[in-house]
């Protein structure tokens, strides 16, 4: 029975660290700089916040309108509110008004 000897060669002793450390060095760069990553969760931080802003904007806004049609129904009605929101609606102006037309805005 014959046998053949060889020499390993450093290159394929080489190969399979060299293979991890590029998985290794693909994951640890997507980890940092990644859309969840390090980096990118501070884009999401910032997003999150400017949107808490605008949600609160929103809420005070909405709070606001509820007020308003809060006057316009029920059994007390605003009727300085009706008013103004009936010129503005039916385009009416009383005949004792004082009309100032201003040009618009472009």
């Amino acid at each position: 029975m014959a046998t053949r000897q060889y020499r390993p060669s450093r290159l394929r002793r080489l190969a399979l660290p060299a293979v991890t450390a590029l998985f290794l060095g693909y994951f640890a760069y997507h980890a940092f700089h990644g859309e969840y990553g390090i980096a990118g969760r501070a884009l999401v931080e910032s997003r999150a916040s400017h949107l808490r802003t605008q949600l609160d904007r929103l809420k005070t806004e909405r709070r606001d309108m509820e007020k308003r049609v809060a006057l316009l129904s029920g059994p007390a009605i605003d009727r300085d509110l009706l008013d103004i929101r009936a010129r503005e609606a039916l385009n009416y102006v009383s005949p004792n008004d004082l009309v100032i037309l201003r040009p618009r805005a472009e």
